[in-house]
C-alpha cells in the first residue's frame, strides 16, 4: 500500500494510528506493507510504533543549503548539476532512531 506523501501521517497521525493499529500484526509480519513518503513529525513516531513499513524522506535543510550556492553558479554562469541531488532518507521501525541525516 503506497502513500503518495505524508500528509496521512503528519496531517491527521490519531486517525491514521486509529485505521491502522487493527492491522499491527499484519504490518508487523510485512503481510501487509505500507510505504509512505517523508521522514517528519509523527511519521517517524508511527514508525517506531510499527504502524508503516517504510518511510522515504526528502531532506529539506540539504536543500536549503545547497540553494543559495548552485543559485549563484547560476548566476554567474557556472555549470551546475542537474538534477541536483541532496539525498534521501530511508526509515523501517528497525532504523528510525538513526536513519535521518541532519
Amino acid at each position: 500500500f503506497g502513500i503518495m506523501g505524508g500528509w496521512p501521517l503528519f496531517g491527521a497521525p490519531q486517525p491514521y494510528r486509529d485505521l491502522f493499529k487493527p492491522m499491527a500484526d499484519k504490518i508487523a509480519s510485512n503481510a501487509f506493507v505500507i510505504g509512505a513518503a517523508d521522514t517528519i513529525g509523527d511519521e517517524v513516531a508511527i514508525a517506531r510504533d510499527g504502524l508503516v513499513t517504510a518511510l522515504v524522506g526528502q531532506r529539506p535543510f540539504e536543500m536549503g543549503y545547497k540553494a543559495p550556492s548552485v543559485m549563484i553558479d547560476l548566476i554567474e554562469g557556472k555549470k551546475v548539476d542537474d538534477p541536483v541531488f541532496t539525498g534521501l532518507d530511508e526509515c523501517t521501525k528497525d532504523t528510525v532512531d538513526t536513519c535521518i541525516q541532519k
